[in-house]
């Protein structure tokens, strides 16, 4: 019975010395954790010295081919971009209300519009949108 005991004490001091030492791991995965939840709720987090901020604005839509994106921040004006990286269109903010923002190609009379989960067009100045793609708002840090 006291073999048993002892093997069990044992037993029980592996798993508290290999504990401590996976503690660093779980510490430096806990600040990660940390560190995400704060950039999620809106909060302030350093990153190598520089403050970051989540922006919750609709600022960038992505899609399956490329994305659309405000620029500079806060502007009227937002660029496509394609899969590569390249500018595809020049756009004009004409509405934005909510996660609902309607763009203006005026060169090809071309309105977009962009929400939560689809982009559409319409080029007859109509209220009938036809679906382009799925995709989403993305959140923004920014740590400037």
């Amino acid at each position: 019975f006291q073999k048993k005991v002892k093997k069990k004490q044992k037993f029980i001091e592996f798993k508290k010395k290999k504990k401590k030492k996976e503690g660093g791991g779980n510490m430096k995965a806990g600040l990660v954790f940390f560190a995400v939840l704060c950039m999620v709720l809106g909060l302030a987090v350093t990153v190598d010295g520089k403050r970051c901020n989540m922006r919750l604005k609709n600022e960038v839509w992505k899609h399956a081919k490329g994305k659309f994106v405000n620029t500079p921040p806060d502007s009227k004006q937002w660029i496509e971009f394609d899969e590569s990286g390249r500018e595809s269109a020049y756009f004009t903010l004409q509405l934005k209300q909510g996660n609902q923002v309607i763009l203006h190609d005026k060169e090809r009379n071309l309105n977009i519009l962009l929400q939560d989960d689809i982009c559409a067009t319409n080029q007859d100045g109509g209220s009938q949108y036809s679906q382009l793609y799925h995709g989403e708002w993305l959140k923004v840090v920014d740590c400037t």
